[in-house]
């Protein structure tokens, strides 16, 4: 995953100044990404909270930008185990981030929603993606953006972990909810505040 680092380090050079009426934003506190699965008992859910990344909107527009998220910091909030096996699904050790760059963002259908085209990076594998997200927010202080998206865990070679010697399995597939707050990078006086 060190291209990840490698992208968002770019990225936060590339990003720290506005060009052309862009203006940078960063993930702030708040932001959450979690993932909701099921099995033949019941159905799961681990989310993180600390997610790092950075975002370039032009004139309130997304055009820029990437998240990645430390595997370890993925809980379920029921027990060490199902963190454990969850963990050594993604293969934590060997890949210890969960990342996305973007390419691409066109408007959607509905006003502030947009289709988001990207890189989508985990468990040591990398697909395209394409993600519906809604737009809070155009230009100021803050903007948010949520949405889904559906994964089949096999299409990132993991495979759906098993517990209680075979007995508990769990669906290949699974819904990533994205919350993502971003916060203006600008001075006071950067120009594009909308304040």
């Amino acid at each position: 995953m060190w291209k990840i680092s490698i992208i968002l380090g770019l990225a936060l050079i590339l990003f720290s100044s506005d060009v052309n009426g862009q203006e940078s934003y960063i993930l702030g506190d708040g932001s959450t990404i979690k993932v909701d699965g099921a099995s033949n008992r019941s159905d799961w859910s681990v989310s993180a909270t600390s997610v790092s990344g950075m975002f370039t909107l032009s004139e309130g527009a997304p055009v820029e930008g990437g998240f990645s998220i430390p595997v370890s910091d993925m809980k379920s909030g029921r027990s060490l185990i199902m963190d454990r096996l969850m963990h050594s699904t993604f293969d934590a050790a060997a890949n210890p981030e969960i990342g996305f760059v973007m390419e691409s963002a066109v408007p959607g259908d509905q006003e502030g929603w947009w289709q988001v085209g990207g890189q989508l990076s985990m468990a040591g594998a990398t697909n395209a993606v394409s993600i519906m997200l809604e737009q809070q927010g155009a230009v100021g202080r803050t903007v948010r953006y949520t949405g889904s998206q559906d994964l089949d865990m096999t299409e990132y070679g993991m495979t759906p972990p098993k517990a209680m010697f075979g007995s508990l399995h769990t669906s290949a597939d699974v819904t990533i909810h994205f919350d993502l707050l971003l916060a203006s990078t600008c001075e006071e006086d950067c120009e594009s505040d909308g304040q």
